[in-house]
């Protein structure tokens, strides 16, 4: 606790200096003053916790600069001294917020409890402080554990200008494996940026398991100039600071109630980059501007198919003919996706006829997420490259592989896990006995039926709770259970957490 002494008679200031690192050696006597001119000089400069000051002073008076202070907005704490017992003295020092009222001589031991009445006062407020920052404000809001009351609503307004029913802006960095090099940099580019446009206040949130930066902007000046400063000042910025792979999103929403589900929703825009490019910002309310439809080049396919038998590099050509067609458009992402998909499938499902080994069922249903996920294109080229060494590396070797049985066993799995379709169904439309099936699928994945099911089913509601809204009866419907409760109990068997929970350690 930094202290200020302000006394005009110099034996009470130099005993008390003296004193008080005696009752204790975390009080700091910052400084002394001996009138009330020289008392607001040193306590501007020194700015202390506590301010120790006699009433009555030659020149100013200690009440005339308490007033002062307060005036200033100076909001330190002070403990009164004075020789006087008059009522008006101390009814004016209450109404300045003093501490405590102390008559001269004082005790110690008066003294002693006074300090610690202070000094627990000033960690309450510190507590209260740390409780009530805009960043507390958003995190609650960002995870939506609690309905903010009036009273903190009042203090942020107060302390900080955030208007909890305010225009907020949501300023997305998506770094993605880049997340653990260029995290602090963009946290320390970002903090001043507010300050300069003049439009906004900001407020920075590092999300490692999105593996972006979020930004949340308040006081909002004008909306329109800090959606263009963000696009023409600070992304060009971020870009040139992150060698241009970021990708960064806006949006705007009408306060703290909004502003998960506006996160959530702008998260799941990131791969509007497909589109516009990286280093370029994604406003949400303009994403779909001039969008093209998207249309599967069948004749690409046609020579992929005759490409997958050779070895000559022709494979990967008609891929890059692919990947360029998809990238010249300006297309909805989602579709754009799904083609890519096909055509990994249609690779994968030609090279299979042929006795290529291509990925399993369960790495097929990887690659679909990684592809549908995908925020980049450099992501995408990535599984397409994996894909296409696994071919070239397999060529003219041995491959080792699931039997068609068991492949086809997968295939049908994958495809109607959610219709809650049983060992005995797939066995019978393979033509086979359950139980061979179940030996087949045991000694080949190493994993039961119901394993291989409930495998399935888990992996798809991980994927829902984390990129959608939808509640936990339509999670479990969409993954083939009937009652949310017993999803719920499997899920938490098998994850360790609850679904909700689960949720929020990924947003």
């Amino acid at each position: 606790m930094k202290i200020v002494i302000v006394e005009d008679e110099a034996a009470i200031r130099n005993g008390l200096a003296g004193l008080l690192p005696k009752i204790s050696p975390d009080y700091e006597v910052a400084g002394t003053a001996s009138d009330g001119m020289e008392g607001l000089a040193v306590i501007r400069e020194q700015q202390p916790d506590l301010v120790i000051l006699d009433i009555r002073m030659t020149g100013m008076d200690g009440l005339t600069m308490l007033r002062t202070l307060r005036d200033e907005g100076n909001v330190c704490r002070a403990v009164v001294l004075s020789a006087y017992s008059d009522f008006d003295y101390a009814r004016t020092a209450i109404e300045l917020g003093v501490e405590s009222y102390l008559l001269k001589p004082v005790k110690v031991k008066e003294l002693k409890a006074v300090l610690s009445l202070a000094e627990k006062h000033i960690r309450q407020e510190e507590d209260e402080k740390v409780r009530y920052t805009p960043k507390k404000a958003f995190l609650s809001a960002l995870t939506g554990t609690e309905e903010m009351d009036p009273y903190v609503k009042k203090k942020l307004e107060e302390e900080y200008g955030l208007l909890a029913d305010g225009l907020i802006g949501i300023f997305i960095i998506w770094l993605g494996g880049e997340y653990g090099k260029y995290e602090e940099e963009v946290g320390r580019a970002l903090t001043p940026l507010g300050e300069r446009s003049g439009y906004f206040s900001l407020c920075t949130l590092a999300r490692e398991k999105r593996q972006l930066v979020l930004a949340a902007l308040y006081r909002v000046q004008d909306r329109e100039k800090a959606t263009e400063y963000l696009r023409k000042a600070a992304a060009p910025m971020l870009s040139g600071l992150t060698g241009g792979k970021v990708v960064m999103a806006l949006a705007w929403c009408g306060g703290l109630k909004e502003f998960h589900e506006t996160a959530v929703k702008l998260c799941g825009v990131l791969d509007y980059s497909l589109a516009e490019g990286t280093g370029k910002l994604i406003v949400y309310e303009e994403r779909d501007a001039d969008v093209q439809i998207f249309k599967y080049p069948l004749e690409t396919e046609t020579m992929t198919k005759q490409a997958v038998l050779q070895n000559d590099g022709e494979l990967r050509r008609c891929v890059r003919n692919f990947l360029g067609y998809c990238r010249k458009g300006r297309f909805r992402p989602r579709e754009v996706k799904e083609g890519c998909f096909r055509y990994f499938n249609t690779i994968c499902h030609t090279a299979e006829e042929y006795g290529r080994r291509v990925p399993d069922a369960a790495e097929m249903s990887r690659r679909m997420e990684q592809i549908l996920e995908a925020v980049t294109w450099d992501q995408i080229r990535e599984i397409f490259d994996r894909l296409l060494d696994m071919l070239e590396e397999n060529i003219g070797g041995k491959m080792e592989e699931e039997s068609l049985l068991v492949r086809k066993a997968r295939k049908m799995i994958l495809e109607y896990y959610s219709q809650g379709i049983t060992l005995e169904e797939i066995a019978s439309k393979l033509g086979v006995s359950d139980e061979y099936l179940s030996t087949r699928l045991k000694k080949e994945t190493g994993n039961t039926f119901t394993e291989i099911i409930k495998n399935v089913r888990m992996e798809r509601i991980k994927e829902l709770l984390v990129s959608t809204n939808m509640k936990l009866g339509q999670i479990a419907d969409a993954a083939g259970y009937s009652d949310p409760k017993y999803m719920s109990r499997i899920f938490r068997e098998e994850v360790g957490m609850l679904p909700l929970e689960y949720r929020k350690m990924h947003l």
